[in-house]
């Protein structure tokens, strides 16, 4: 399951949709994110993509890798 990535459709939707600004709706989306207090870009799913499709990753098989910035492990 994705958490929240920082994408022009939420973070811009949601600006529109509530009256802020981008930045008043990014901050607010970072700061609910246990690790580093940043959401996640498109970058952060593609490069745990190339770490599966990896030949060091030739051993594993069958897991879900979340990539949520630890928004899955609950309160922290």
């Amino acid at each position: 399951m994705m958490e929240f990535m920082d994408t022009p459709m939420a973070v811009t939707g949601i600006a529109l949709a509530t009256g802020r600004t981008t930045d008043a709706v990014r901050a607010e989306r970072n700061a609910m994110v246990p690790l580093r207090r940043r959401m996640g870009t498109g970058f952060d799913t593609a490069y745990a993509a190339l770490s599966l499709a990896s030949d060091e990753a030739q051993f594993v098989t069958g897991e879900i890798l979340r990539v949520d910035g630890g928004m899955g492990l609950g309160t922290v």
